[in-house]
């Protein structure tokens, strides 16, 4: 891609079925693009059902970048990837929210591994069915003779 050459990229790498993107850099509208660009290929190349955008490394986050942010979510989910924001700093969520940002329907997690959990929650064990338990008990059992006799005993 030489026409993104001179541009910083955001590393990304698939975990779990799940992009992971580490936004390590400063954002800018050809920043943005790129990585725009490059997460929407990977998701189209991997069939990926998940996103995390991990942004712990980012100081600020004005409103013009968390709305591109929010447009990137919004081709993920036309995709069919579920994204969710990770490592948001306790300034930078009062800055966004102090802006008018909107966070409506936004999914948001503490650390990766409770955005793991929430892009891919543990299944629910599958109750036993009462059928199968009395089918195992049954075979289990042996039935009486009918002679009223214990088994061996027969006459």
């Amino acid at each position: 891609m030489t026409l993104y050459a001179d541009i910083p990229g955001i590393a990304m790498q698939v975990s779990r079925d799940i992009v992971v993107a580490s936004i390590q850099v400063d954002l800018d509208d050809d920043v943005l693009a790129r990585f725009r660009d490059e997460l929407l290929h990977r998701l189209h190349k991997t069939g990926s059902q998940g996103v995390i955008l991990d942004v712990s490394g980012l100081e600020t986050l004005d409103s013009n970048e968390f709305a591109a942010l929010r447009r990137i979510i919004t081709m993920c989910t036309i995709m069919g990837a579920e994204s969710v924001l990770v490592g948001l700093r306790p300034g930078v969520v009062s800055a966004l929210i102090e802006a008018g940002a909107n966070v409506d329907g936004l999914q948001a997690a503490i650390n990766l591994d409770a955005a793991f959990v929430l892009l891919q929650p543990e299944p629910e064990p599958e109750p036993e069915s009462e059928a199968g338990v009395d089918a195992e008990t049954d075979s289990e059992e042996t039935p009486p003779p009918e002679s009223g006799q214990p088994p061996g005993h027969e006459q």
